[in-house]
């Protein structure tokens, strides 16, 4: 059955569902913690093992058996393409890169060095020409001064009055000048260190630059140096094959070194939890941001119908009131929030079972929180909205 609400009673309706998914968001948070606590320890175990075997297996060949000699020969030819792929990288594309960027580093710091050399001299002529145009202002003053002290003496200053009055007036005009031109001089002074400031950071960004470039060059040298030995190479994939079984094994396999066995099948189980992890938090970081989605949906249709509230009220006396109806499939499709939040509400125990999370989101998300029944539930609340908001349109 549909139902009949007006726009406040909508909004309503909407706050309501934005809370309910809200909480199921937070219960899935808890869970998402609680497996990426759980999946670090974990993790740990499972590179630590891994790094065991590896050495174990390697280190004696001969005893590792037909059927496990089998899976590792499978894999070596896939291993020495991407050894081979590695180096053509190195040799065509990282090594040049790396060298060029060096390059660049010290020319671009080479051409700041030479743009502040430049102007050092230029610089410095300004500011000498200024200072000798201020040591001549300044004995102009003092000769002034001394002028305009002898020639106002309490019996002369009034036969002087003029010759006094217009020195006075020049005394001021260079006054005026020495301040222009200690501006001047400070200005240069300022640009001066300015530029030197401004040259030093970009150099110490470059010297930075220069130096990561310079280390990655003699890491992909001497990675480069290394891959170029044919046994070399013949080992790193041995190994890489080795690791990448020993990974990748779901099922016991036989081994005929006992000790070595137990740890395998041990790996076995590690392998199992720890992709059961990743699947959950790959599976729980799906669902939270499906949930991010809707519920930022609901804000912004809210704010649509807080907006036409707003409409309703100040014209009230022509616009009639409205009353939505929302369809059944709007009303079902929300009705789902309680029974999810249960779904993912017990982290501790779902911490210690991620593969049942994901059997059990992963329906979910497959149906109700997918992207063509989300799309779904949204047209039909615009359509709805729409279909009323036509009255005042009539």
């Amino acid at each position: 059955m549909s139902k009949k609400l007006s726009l406040s009673g909508l909004s309503d309706y909407i706050g309501e569902k934005i809370g309910a998914v809200g909480a199921v968001r937070q219960e899935g948070v808890e869970v998402q913690t609680r497996f990426n606590s759980v999946y670090v320890e974990w993790k740990a175990r499972h590179d630590a093992t891994l790094e065991q075997l590896v050495d174990a297996i390697v280190a004696a060949p001969e005893k590792m058996g037909l059927e496990f000699r089998r899976q590792v020969d499978d894999r070596l030819p896939e291993e020495q393409g991407m050894i081979e792929e590695r180096r053509r990288q190195l040799r065509m594309e990282l090594i040049p890169q790396a060298r060029a960027d060096a390059d660049e580093a010290l020319a671009v710091g080479k051409a700041l060095t030479d743009k502040l050399r430049q102007m050092n001299p230029k610089l410095d002529k300004r500011e000498e020409r200024l200072k000798n145009q201020r040591i001549q202002l300044e004995a102009e003053l003092d000769e002034l001064n001394t002028q305009i002290r002898r020639l106002s003496g309490c019996l002369v200053v009034v036969f002087n009055f003029f010759r006094v009055n217009k020195l006075d007036r020049r005394r001021h005009e260079v006054l005026g000048q020495l301040k222009e031109m200690q501006e001047q001089l400070r200005e240069v002074r300022e640009e001066w260190a300015a530029a030197q400031k401004e040259t030093q950071a970009e150099q110490d960004v470059l010297q930075k630059r220069w130096q990561e470039q310079t280390l990655a060059l003699a890491q992909y040298q001497g990675e480069k140096g290394f891959l170029d030995e044919e046994l070399n190479r013949e080992a790193l994939a041995f190994k890489r094959a080795v690791r990448y079984v020993v990974d990748n094994l779901t099922e016991r396999t036989p081994y005929p070194v006992a000790e070595v066995k137990a740890t395998l099948d041990a790996m076995v189980d590690l392998n199992i939890q720890t992709d059961d992890y990743e699947a959950a938090l790959r599976s729980v970081v799906e669902f939270l941001a499906l949930l991010d989605g809707i519920g930022e949906g609901l804000s912004r249709f809210n704010e649509s119908v807080q907006g036409l509230i707003e409409e309703q009220r100040m014209h009230s006396a022509y616009l009639p009131k409205l009353k939505i109806e929302l369809p059944d499939s709007v009303l079902v499709y929300h009705t789902q929030w309680q029974g999810l939040a249960d779904l993912v509400r017990d982290d501790a125990h779902l911490g210690a079972q991620p593969a049942e999370f994901v059997a059990a989101v992963q329906p979910v998300l497959d149906s109700h929180l997918s992207e063509k029944a989300i799309s779904a539930m949204f047209e039909s609340m615009g359509r709805a909205l729409q279909s009323a908001t036509a009255r005042w349109k009539g």
